[in-house]
């Protein structure tokens, strides 16, 4: 599978996660993508690759999504890395019924809303023969990352709350979280 179609169907995987492990639900309109009564939560995932091949650890958050605030005042980022198992290249179109299978752990970093305007915002527009796109950029990085305050173990990862998130607004789901051979970071 090229990369961009891999781009565009992951995060959606990585969601279903994050909303099974803070027992919250997709959100079915415009704005964060996960959601409950009391709270919000925009995901953001990057890949780790098994080999340890240089990835530089930052997501990618469009410029209108810092305006999700408005209408969700209790709202977090979910910065998710996951590591596969499968070279995206070598995901075959019978496996999208089950990308689940090709991921072997997640860390997902809960981090106050706010702390995303640190980051500059980069213009970036462009065209070609099937598209064209006009956004703002910001690209977070995982070096600047909120202290970690408490971390929970859950199916298959972890959830890690920052400096800012209180953790007992969150109702984690351990599913048959256990003892995995990666331990504490293995990113």
């Amino acid at each position: 599978m090229d990369e961009r179609s891999f781009n565009s169907v992951m995060p959606r995987v990585n969601e279903n996660w994050a909303a099974k492990v803070l027992n919250m639900r997709i959100n079915p309109q415009r704005g964060p993508d996960l959601i409950d009564n009391k709270k919000a939560v925009e995901v953001k995932s990057k890949i780790i690759y098994p080999d340890g091949r240089y990835s530089h650890k930052c997501w990618k958050v469009l410029g209108h999504q810092l305006n999700y605030n408005i209408n969700f005042p209790d709202i977090y980022w979910g910065l998710v890395f996951y590591k596969a198992n499968t070279e995206v290249e070598d995901i075959k179109r019978s496996d999208l019924a089950n990308l689940e299978k090709i991921v072997d752990y997640r860390e997902l970093y809960l981090v106050r809303w706010n702390w995303m305007n640190q980051f500059p915002i980069y213009h970036h527009h462009g065209k070609t023969q099937l598209s064209e796109w006009d956004n703002d950029i910001i690209f977070p990085k995982f070096a600047l990352i909120p202290k970690v305050i408490s971390a929970q173990e859950v199916k298959d990862g972890k959830v890690f709350f920052t400096k800012g998130v209180n953790p007992y607004k969150f109702e984690i789901n351990k599913g048959d979280a256990h003892q995995n051979t990666y331990k504490d970071a293995p990113f």
